[in-house]
């Protein structure tokens, strides 16, 4: 007899999870006959009916076809309304058509999108982020990936090195460099597939929170630079330890390499990211995704000592031209640090996402892990609440993951799944499986209730 697949969880929870998805995606379809025939049509002009290919393959459900948003929630093409706690993968942490984001795109695509030339938002997003970060110095992308990407080629310059440490459990964008993990047998496989596999010989993954590891990994002396998420939330939620906070911000540095910390992830969790909470030191710092309101937007901050490397190995500086060397950093892009996203960073950032809006969503987010505590007891099952601000786990284990690989194997997919139908049918979008549900700056005291008393039946359901 073989082994069950999730040992950590009773196996009778497991079956009663199989089949409230099978009764709930029949009754989704029947809720969503509109989306469906649409996505049937479209399958003629796109690959799989969607015009990007996550769309499609994010859910354990067809997609929705979305029709309009306002605040916390939207509305699909069949007139069903949720309220998002997925904010569309953290794009969306302002909520949907917030006014201060739609004043300024209206205001800017009147002046102008783009002009290939700096205006005046520039200066104020900048002070705006330093303020928020502590970082002096930003360049700007469109996405996080856009700015992992370059972050990690301005690491290279600055110390003459080509290898990147990542860590397990980790997600920095689709970029080639980092979409590598360990396989069983120590050696390097790719994430996902149509990936350059020369890229693996330059990325090496090491155990989150093992401070041991990454200190015997730069004694080898080739890092460039060590590219780590403030806490781990795309495989569950895995917290930094203080010992590992302290060897990234000392060890890293004294071996030479730059530290780069990512808080795409992290940054609308807790204002200020993990970088604040934490305490961590980065030479450079990247985020994107929700930073513009739902406006493109990468960004990356640096130090002073970084930024002289930039501002000194500038591509297409005409003084490099007329010394024969043209050669300098591999960064920038035609549409970046666009007028258009400049515009919405600024107002988002000056008027939305403030500390005072900050604090509100750690208190709603207090609310909602106290609330789904107190639904799990009631019909106990050994289950724990956990949350880092306005992000929250429901972990199945007893003791907390310290890494990736303990986070991925305490995920049980069919109960994400199961929970994630259930409560769509019931207006309440939850996160994708191996995330959790998530407080934007939409949300409020009434969207946290429906969220608990949702998750409540779903949790009658499954014990019944």
């Amino acid at each position: 007899m073989s082994a069950p697949q999730y040992p950590h969880v009773d196996e009778t929870v497991i079956q009663r999870a199989r089949e409230i998805l099978g009764r709930e995606l029949a009754l989704f379809r029947e809720r969503t006959p509109r989306s469906a025939q649409w996505l049937v049509d479209a399958e003629r002009r796109m690959p799989g009916g969607v015009p990007m290919a996550w769309m499609r393959s994010l859910y354990r459900h067809a997609p929705v076809v979305a029709v309009r948003g306002s605040g916390s929630k939207f509305e699909d093409l069949d007139g069903n309304v949720y309220v998002d706690f997925n904010a569309c993968d953290l794009a969306m942490p302002a909520g949907f058509a917030p006014e201060p984001i739609v004043r300024a795109i209206h205001d800017q695509a009147l002046l102008g999108n783009h002009f290939l030339l700096p205006t005046t938002d520039a200066v104020e997003v900048c002070r705006l982020l330093t303020e928020r970060f502590g970082l002096p110095k930003w360049q700007f992308t469109l996405s996080a990936t856009g700015a992992n990407t370059d972050a990690i080629r301005i690491a290279r310059v600055a110390t003459g090195r080509s290898t990147v440490l990542v860590f397990d459990g980790k997600y920095h964008g689709h970029l080639d460099q980092t979409l590598w993990s360990r396989s069983d047998d120590g050696g390097m496989e790719g994430d996902l597939t149509g990936l350059d596999p020369s890229t693996a010989q330059t990325t090496d993954v090491l155990p989150y929170n093992d401070p041991e590891a990454l200190r015997a990994r730069l004694a080898r002396g080739d890092v460039a630079a060590v590219l780590v998420e403030s806490a781990l939330t795309n495989c569950g939620l895995v917290l930094p330890s203080p010992e590992f906070v302290t060897s990234l911000n000392t060890d890293v540095r004294a071996a030479g390499a730059v530290l780069i910390v990512d808080e795409t992830h992290v940054q609308f969790a807790v204002h200020g990211g993990g970088t604040i909470a934490f305490g961590l030191e980065p030479d450079m710092l990247t985020g994107g995704k929700g930073i513009g309101g739902g406006v493109p937007i990468g960004v990356i901050g640096m130090t002073d000592q970084i930024a002289d490397v930039v501002g000194a190995n500038r591509d297409h500086d005409p003084g490099l031209f007329e010394t024969g060397d043209s050669h300098g950093l591999a960064v920038g892009g035609t549409l970046y640090a666009n007028a258009l996203s400049m515009a919405a960073a600024r107002v988002g950032l000056a008027e939305i996402f403030t500390p005072a809006a900050g604090s509100r969503v750690e208190t709603l987010g207090q609310q909602l892990q106290t609330g789904l505590q107190r639904q799990v007891d009631r019909v106990g099952l050994p289950w724990t609440i956990d949350r880092l601000g306005g992000r929250i786990q429901f972990r199945l284990t007893p003791q907390a993951p310290r890494n990736g690989a303990e986070s991925f194997a305490s995920l049980v997919l069919p109960l994400a799944d199961a929970r994630k139908v259930f409560l769509l049918n019931r207006g309440v979008w939850d996160a994708i499986a191996t995330a959790g549900p998530s407080v934007s700056y939409a949300i409020d005291e009434a969207d946290v209730d429906a969220y608990i008393a949702t998750s409540g039946e779903f949790l009658d359901a499954l014990t019944r």
